[in-house]
């Protein structure tokens, strides 16, 4: 039904403006949220140009659909893609690094710089995946080395530093688990919107496979690609074998693990040791190191919702069950 239809349409345009950040017609269509079914670009389209219900609600300037009032985030959004050529290119000059490193199957670039919406003093956000059993190997060189080339991210300055704070290894690459509720709007996005950079084996299919229920939430979102992705070659592949035959011997592999593991575990702060699997904010187990204790997933979804309060007087959101979180 076409109210089904203008009713995601402005739920996707209404979450994205919590980025400031405008959708063109085909990002609209792309980033639906819950349509109920696939939805053809050109339904999408026709919608957004003729559709009454969202007439006094949404706008366009140039190619981007906005909420009303709002018309001059295309600015923002415009600078940022600026701003984010330049953190793409230091991005890149470390993965081209890391694909020296054995043991990680891929690197993907997240949060918003994953859509080119970043800002000045942002940081850079990686995602890495690691072969089994190598979490904490992986973990314990990828930020020793951005120590090594001051690279980390510091409460007074994190400007173009790398924040390496999530971590899964290939055993594990349903992670449904990080969802905070039932309407956890942002996780499907995040997910979806990776951006990988380094992709060994095919590794990003998999976590995509393997997170099919996104879906259910995005149903037209479609593999990302980066025309620039790092790839590794014979000689890259030769260190990496070597140095994992160093740092992680095969006849004394548990007892590695368990000496990285450990080191880890002594210099993780205070903050994050009480936060630890108290719920999705920090995860830590030989699968998944997750570091994210200043988690604003709950800020944006309340800061959603209120855009459909003040777009729909309540309507909409009390006639979806957006209000029911059924905390896990």
């Amino acid at each position: 039904m076409q109210q089904e239809i203008e009713s995601s349409i402005l739920k996707t345009i209404a979450f994205f403006d919590v980025f400031n950040f405008p959708l063109t017609a085909e990002e609209v269509w792309k980033w639906l949220y819950r349509p109920g079914r696939k939805v053809p670009l050109s339904e999408v389209r026709n919608i957004l140009q003729n559709s009454d219900f969202l007439a006094d609600k949404i706008v366009r300037t140039e190619a981007f659909w906005s909420l009303k009032g709002r018309e001059y985030t295309y600015i923002i959004r415009k600078h940022h893609n600026n701003l984010a050529e330049r953190k793409f290119t230091r991005a890149l000059r470390l993965v081209r690094i890391y694909k020296y490193l054995p043991f990680i199957k891929m690197i993907a670039i997240c949060n918003t710089l994953a859509y080119s919406n970043t800002g000045e003093e942002s940081d850079i956000d990686f995602f890495i995946i690691t072969a089994k059993n190598k979490i904490w190997l992986v973990r314990f060189f990828t930020i020793l080395l951005v120590y090594i080339f001051g690279m980390r991210p510091t409460y007074e300055d994190s400007k173009d530093a790398f924040c390496l704070s999530f971590f899964i290894s290939e055993d594990n690459l349903d992670i449904r688990r990080i969802m905070m509720h039932n309407n956890d709007i942002y996780s499907p996005y995040w997910i979806r919107q990776l951006l990988p950079v380094y992709n060994v084996d095919n590794t990003y299919n998999d976590f995509l496979a393997a997170n099919q229920w996104t879906e259910q939430h995005l149903p037209n979102a479609y593999a990302n690609q980066f025309v620039k992705e790092v790839k590794s070659n014979i000689w890259s592949r030769f260190i990496a074998k070597a140095l994992g035959f160093i740092l992680h011997p095969p006849l004394f592999g548990r007892f590695f693990n368990a000496t990285y593991r450990r080191i880890q575990s002594k210099i993780i702060s205070r903050n994050l040791q009480t936060l630890i699997n108290v719920d999705t904010r920090v995860i830590v187990n030989d699968q998944m190191l997750k570091f994210h204790s200043n988690d604003r997933r709950e800020l944006f979804y309340k800061k959603w919702r209120n855009r459909l309060h003040d777009l729909l007087d309540n309507k909409l959101v009390s006639n979806s069950n957006e209000h029911k979180t059924n905390e896990k």
